[in-house]
């Protein structure tokens, strides 16, 4: 079994950690690529390279900035891995690579786009500006099957050895201005540090096959349909 250190949920203008909100822009018309800007610069992130990632490596970026603050990003982490899910893969960067070839008196392929046509690119991302060398995934699932991804990341963490993972689901689409998020830090074993910022009832909880059900349940959080 896993234990549930933290985690994090960004939805459209919206950012909670570990229950409680975070951050949220003030309501009116959603804008993702502005959303991820606003984020990027309120939370003092000095990383170029966000400015040439597709919106799915963005989200995941910024999910995992505030759930690894405070590590020590140049220190490699052979011992944790990152496991991701989603429903639609790399779609939204499938969709603006096929703008570049589709037109055949205006024909460019672009490899800055082209790059980033398989989902787990973003996993890549993370694991090169955290410096984290152990088991890494990305799995397309035709929903948010809460059962199966928890076995999962807790089959992942024991058999890879590792010793705390990122994962969770990480889904966008940029065509119907939709994005998702709900990332979680969980570890091997029980952390001896203070869980008192996890909400009532996720203190030193087992990541078993309910835990990302229960998450979501006692936060109220629903993953976007």
């Amino acid at each position: 079994m896993s234990y549930l250190q933290s985690y994090i949920e960004i939805a459209p203008g919206l950012v909670s950690l570990n229950g409680e909100k975070f951050f949220q822009l003030p309501k009116k018309s959603f804008d993702m690529e502005l959303f991820f800007s606003i984020l990027y610069s309120q939370w003092s992130i000095d990383y170029r390279k966000f400015y040439k990632m597709d919106a799915l490596s963005k989200l995941g970026f910024l999910a995992s900035e505030l759930l690894l603050k405070g590590s020590d990003r140049e220190k490699p982490k052979r011992d944790m891995g990152i496991i991701f899910f989603n429903r639609s893969a790399s779609l939204e960067a499938d969709k603006c690579y096929q703008r570049s070839i589709q037109d055949k008196d205006d024909f460019f392929p672009s490899p800055a786009e082209f790059v980033y046509t398989i989902p787990n690119i973003v996993t890549g991302e993370l694991a090169i500006r955290n410096k984290i060398f152990g088991e890494t995934a990305f799995y397309v699932m035709q929903d948010f099957y809460e059962e199966e991804m928890s076995e999962i990341i807790n089959d992942t963490i024991k058999h890879a050895g590792l010793k705390c993972a990122l994962a969770g689901w990480v889904e966008v689409d940029a065509f119907k201005n939709l994005v998702h998020c709900f990332m979680m830090l969980c570890s091997a074993k029980m952390s001896n540090k203070n869980n008192s910022h996890l909400s009532a009832g996720l203190q030193h909880v087992k990541a078993d096959k309910n835990i990302l059900f229960d998450v979501f349940a006692i936060n109220k959080l629903k993953i976007v349909k």
